[in-house]
């Protein structure tokens, strides 16, 4: 039994770690992000792949929602890099630009940081949704 309990609190502490350190990767990669925002992606959008999301963008910053994720991000330049949360941990991370008045389109990856492999790019297409 204390051996049980004792690989339990293993494995735990290793879930934790493994949060953390998807935690920080993802907050690094925003940093990154240094440029003045030129773009503005506040507001309600749609996806056909992924449905509703709705940005609010406060300077640099950008929160929000996508499906039924948080969205937590920052515009640099003329993109916007977004990732998606759940239960504290990062799942995708995005880079979208504005391609039209009411259209934003980009790539987006799994993970908490961009992955630059081209084929592990997926495309994704917002449209300004009133």
């Amino acid at each position: 039994m204390v051996v049980a309990g004792f690989v339990l609190s293993q494995v735990g502490c290793q879930t934790q770690q493994k949060i953390a350190m998807n935690q920080s990767a993802a907050q690094e990669w925003l940093g990154s992000q240094k440029s003045s925002a030129r773009i503005q992606v506040s507001g309600t959008w749609f996806s056909e792949q992924w449905g509703k999301a709705s940005f609010k963008q406060s300077g640099r910053e950008v929160t929000g929602t996508l499906d039924t994720y948080e969205v937590k991000g920052v515009v640099s330049g003329n993109k916007a890099y977004l990732t998606t949360w759940d239960s504290g941990k990062c799942y995708h991370a995005f880079i979208i630009s504005q391609s039209g008045k009411n259209v934003l389109t980009g790539t987006y990856t799994d993970g908490p940081t961009y992955r630059a492999e081209t084929k592990l790019q997926l495309p994704i297409e917002l449209r300004r949704s009133y």
